[in-house]
């Protein structure tokens, strides 16, 4: 505040404002650039011109050093996104890594379940070939056994009657 000329205080309030494309400039970049010229104009918001010429008064005194903070502004909004693009760039690949390595070791446990799944397979060959020749020799005894005890029987039936018949 400052004293006007009838004695009373008078207030007097800057206004910035600073438009700007959101698909090349982020929000972030533009609230630094406000601020940027909020302190560079400081100095500055003394002069006459600055407090009570017309509208665009001090355009020529301060065209050229709000020329360069808009430069620098792109220049470094720029960068920014870059930099930005650079990150997610490093982040995706971050996670397609982790993800192949993930996938190496799902690959590892499969080969090796594999491995022993073709192993247990053969022992399951070797044993059901085992049980199908100790089935077969099982039914050859009882066959044996059987056609034996039929001999016997009809032997025993058939051979005395025959025997008195001669």
């Amino acid at each position: 505040s400052e004293q006007a000329a009838d004695g009373g205080d008078r207030i007097m309030i800057w206004t910035f404002s600073c438009v700007y494309d959101s698909k090349q400039t982020s929000e972030q970049a533009a609230k630094a650039f406000l601020t940027k010229i909020v302190y560079v104009t400081e100095a500055l918001r003394g002069m006459p011109w600055w407090r009570e010429g017309d509208t665009l008064s001090a355009q020529a005194s301060f065209a050229p050093t709000l020329q360069q903070q808009m430069e620098s502004a792109d220049r470094t909004g720029q960068m920014s996104m870059m930099n930005q693009h650079v990150e997610e760039t490093k982040e995706i690949m971050a996670n397609n890594i982790e993800n192949i390595l993930d996938r190496g070791a799902r690959i590892e446990d499969l080969d090796e379940e594999s491995q022993q799944l073709n192993m247990m397979a053969r022992v399951f060959k070797k044993k059901a070939k085992q049980l199908k020749r100790a089935k077969m020799m099982q039914n050859a005894k009882h066959g044996a056994m059987v056609g034996t005890a039929v001999t016997g029987v009809v032997g025993v039936c058939v051979i005395p009657p025959l025997i008195a018949l001669l």
